[in-house]
């Protein structure tokens, strides 16, 4: 009895490890196509929900699996964060443990990528320009100058996405905590701009934008797609 339990022990142990060691090599493969599909100078984390884990690696499909990049320059403003959900991704196994793997086909995607204040207020045109979370939108304060006087003012503004683009617009102006119609028309059009996000990799589309206390958090998603081997 003893020596079967010892074992039935030792078989688990023997399960655990190749466990451990299957998430850390699949875990590394994905790493590596994400970075070289987004062109990125680091491999991003990776994380492989479900356990146990042997059971989808056999099967050569994972239902869940969480991507974090770094900072990504595109064409438009730098993205600090960009965190990636995968669904339905496919690895054969084999492929995996022999470094073989090409193209990774997943069922879909959804993401958050994140956009600093400090970045958004760059692509303002006023001077001293700071950007800050307000509810639903954000509060633009700058330097102007206004019925011939240079006055620091602030603003109550939306943001909203229109395609790939960030739209800001001031809705409330005020001076020193004071807001008057006459203000608003002297300033109409002063603290509105738009800010270009750019393409995001994996086939990603925007669809949404959010303020928080970290920055601006874009929503984006993509349907069945294939992450390539090549450079997007």
């Amino acid at each position: 009895m003893r020596r079967l339990l010892t074992a039935i022990v030792v078989v688990l142990v023997l399960l655990v490890v190749a466990d451990r060691i299957a998430v850390a090599v699949t875990s590394s493969v994905i790493a590596s196509r994400m970075q070289v599909s987004a062109g990125l100078s680091a491999k991003p984390s990776v994380s492989i929900k479900g356990f146990p884990f042997l059971t989808q690696a056999i099967g050569g499909r994972y239902e869940h699996v969480v991507v974090r990049t770094g900072s990504l320059a595109r064409e438009g403003v730098r993205i600090a964060e960009l965190d990636v959900s995968l669904t339905g991704v496919q690895i054969p196994l084999s492929e995996a443990l022999s470094g073989s793997v090409g193209s990774v086909p997943v069922s879909g995607i959804a993401a958050t990528a994140t956009v600093t204040f400090a970045d958004v207020a760059q692509k303002g045109s006023i001077a001293g320009i700071s950007v800050t979370p307000l509810g639903s939108g954000v509060r633009v304060t700058g330097r102007v100058t206004v019925l011939g006087q240079s006055v620091t003012a602030a603003t109550d503004s939306t943001v909203r996405l229109e395609g790939r683009t960030i739209v800001i617009t001031a809705q409330r102006v005020s001076v020193l905590g004071q807001s008057s119609s006459l203000l608003n028309k002297a300033l109409a059009g002063r603290f509105d701009f738009r800010v270009p996000v750019g393409t995001l990799p994996y086939g990603l589309h925007l669809s949404g934008v959010r303020p928080t206390t970290s920055g601006l958090v874009l929503a984006a998603r993509a349907g069945a797609t294939v992450i390539p081997v090549g450079t997007s």
